[in-house]
């Protein structure tokens, strides 16, 4: 009478498997997409900033000067080319009181903390066409180096660009 029956379903040994190894998956695999999704959030900066640096660059080529957000045609991932402006994600502030662009993070992403900021200053050389650039962070360890390694080659130059309006 058994030998005709046909098994159906799983053991409780074989459900208990299942679940221990799907508990294994979700422990290594959950705070890796965390990792991801910061570290995609982030990615805004590099290439905001990137696109300062050209339009400046390009500004400076035809202007032989410098000239604020407004003057060469930028305008942050937040929309703003005048005062101080937010994405989901950063402060973008125009107002260039310190440095000639900078973006401040509002949520904390991975270990870079809310606060944070990304800048840049530039300098002209001599006069001349040729624009030096300086792009660094706050936490460069845990802001810069982990989540936007790109950022730094932004920079052209080793001499820190340090006071207002972007002069050394």
């Amino acid at each position: 009478m058994w030998s005709n029956m046909v098994k159906q379903g799983f053991s409780l040994i074989e459900l208990m498997v299942a679940v221990v190894i799907s508990g294994i998956l979700a422990a290594v695999a959950v705070p890796k997409l965390f990792g991801f999704i910061d570290k995609s959030k982030a990615s805004e900066i590099s290439l905001a900033a990137g696109t300062y640096v050209k339009l400046l660059e390009t500004y400076v080529s035809e202007h032989s000067k410098g000239g604020n957000w407004h003057d060469i045609g930028y305008k942050s991932p937040a929309g703003n080319s005048l005062g101080i402006a937010g994405s989901t994600n950063f402060l973008y502030d125009a107002t260039q009181a310190f440095y000639n662009w900078s973006a401040e993070s509002t949520v904390n992403l991975n270990d870079c903390t809310t606060g944070n900021k990304w800048f840049i200053n530039y300098s002209l050389e001599n006069g001349s066409h040729h624009v030096m650039f300086w792009a660094s962070n706050t936490d460069v360890t845990k802001c810069s180096d982990a989540l936007t390694p790109n950022f730094k080659r932004l920079s052209n130059t080793t001499t820190p660009i340090t006071t207002p309006g972007g002069k050394e």
